[in-house]
């Protein structure tokens, strides 16, 4: 197989793992916003622990 047949191979790889992540997605789509939050308050704290006086 030549690189042409490995990238594609691999792009094909890529795409059914993506397609597998959207498909747990879809069945459980309350993972989204759960993620979203719990890395909004990870900012926060971050930001809030470099502001904090020392």
């Amino acid at each position: 197989m030549g690189a042409a047949g490995w990238r594609f191979a691999h792009i094909k790889r890529t795409l059914r793992v993506r397609a597998v992540v959207i498909g747990v997605l879809e069945e459980l789509p309350f993972i989204c916003p759960v993620a979203v939050a719990i890395g909004s308050l990870i900012m926060i704290g971050i930001t809030l622990y470099k502001d904090w006086p020392q």
